[in-house]
Order: structure tokens, then sequence, then C-alpha cells
């Protein structure tokens, strides 16, 4: 279902606030926006993110400016785990309280099998995104309230899974 993409983690820095985008693009179409996420902690959770994805070496390029824009290109082996993980930690009331667990999902230690939980979740929102596609005035590829329930029921799935509490 993801062969032959690009992914890209990027931080945008707006009016509003900081902003993580995950982007993504084919061969044969424009690169576009899958998941939107903001909010207070959006800027520690991509310096967070990005200090582990360089620790293991999954970084393949970065560029932008410090000021606004700021990304990463992905490799491909790890775009979808961390497109699945911003699923994961998007309408959460405290998303700092998943930052602890991203690098263990990452090298999936001790979180056996995370890679492939992370990536179907993502798979999950993006078919389900086919048939509920998203309002032209949403600026992404996702259906936010896809991308909603997707993120609650992963919630449950990876709680009951690997025996985390709730904080």
């Amino acid at each position: 279902m993801f062969e032959n993409r690009t992914w890209k983690l990027v931080l945008r820095k707006t009016a509003r606030g900081p902003v993580i985008q995950f982007r993504s693009s084919t061969p044969e179409t424009r690169e576009s926006t899958m998941i939107r996420m903001g909010g207070k902690m959006a800027e520690e959770i991509f310096k967070k993110m990005v200090e582990v994805l360089k620790k293991y070496d999954y970084v393949a390029e970065e560029g932008g400016d410090e000021k606004r824009y700021k990304y990463y290109k992905l490799k491909p082996e790890i775009g979808p785990v961390v497109g699945g993980y911003i699923v994961l930690i998007r309408r959460s009331r405290k998303p700092q309280d998943w930052i602890p667990y991203f690098e263990g999902f990452i090298k999936e230690d001790p979180y056996k099998g995370a890679h492939k939980v992370l990536t179907h979740a993502l798979a999950t929102a993006f078919d389900l995104s086919q048939v509920y596609p998203p309002p032209e005035r949403v600026r992404m590829q996702l259906h936010p309230k896809v991308l909603d329930s997707v993120s609650a029921g992963f919630k449950v799935i990876i709680r009951k899974l690997w025996g985390l509490k709730k904080k």
C-alpha cells in the first residue's frame, strides 16, 4: 500500500503556533499533507521525534530555514511508522505523555511488533479516508474524524497489547 512513497516530517511555525505536518508523495503525485497536528507541545514532540529518528539513522535528508519551516525526509521503511505514531497521539489530551514511548516504538524494544501496529494505524486511517474524504476546507488528505476515531481505537489496542497505563 505504501510502496514507492516518500515521507516528510515537517514543523511549520505559523501565526497560531507550531504545526507538525506529515507529508507524503508518490512518483506520480505531488507532495501533500496527510496529517496536521498543532498545539502547545507540537514543537517539543517534533524535536524529540527527530532526535530519536536521527539516533537510529532514519532521516534521509533535512532542510528548511530555522525560523519558519524545518523538514526531515524519512527513510521509506520508517515513514508509515512515524505516520501511525502521529495518528495515535494527534488528539491526545496530553500528547507529551506519549513522548517517552516513541523510541521504544521505533526500536521495537520492548514493544514487539510496534512497526506493524503503527503502520496499520496509518493504513486504516488512509483506507477510511478514501471512503470518507475530508472536506475541501481541510488542508490534509486524511479526514480529521477518521483520524480521531482511528486514534482512539489504536490507543486501546496499544495499551492492551503492551500493558501501557493511562497517566
